[in-house]
């Protein structure tokens, strides 16, 4: 494996702005999987899951004092736990 330093994806998604995803899992970052240039997607969505994390869609719309329905048709984040940004 290759020097953490070296990371070129762990580089890209540290300079991200974290999301403000609702329904965050507690103790994950969040990170808009849009902001990810399309050519490099397949790679960082490889990278994100072999490191814990996942990607997760979140529903058009929220459903107050209820449940909120599945997710789908709104925005795609990365969700992962600190630990992938260790060096």
């Amino acid at each position: 494996m290759r020097p953490a330093m070296s990371d070129p994806i762990r580089e890209l998604l540290a300079d991200l702005p974290l999301a403000n995803m609702v329904d965050r899992p507690v103790g994950m970052i969040a990170l808009r999987r849009s902001e990810v240039p399309d050519a490099e997607r397949a790679s960082v969505d490889a990278w994100v899951e072999e490191r814990g994390g996942r990607i997760v869609s979140d529903s058009v719309f929220k459903v107050h004092n209820g449940r909120s329905p599945e997710a789908g048709g709104g925005d795609a984040f990365y969700v992962l736990p600190p630990s992938a940004f260790k060096v």
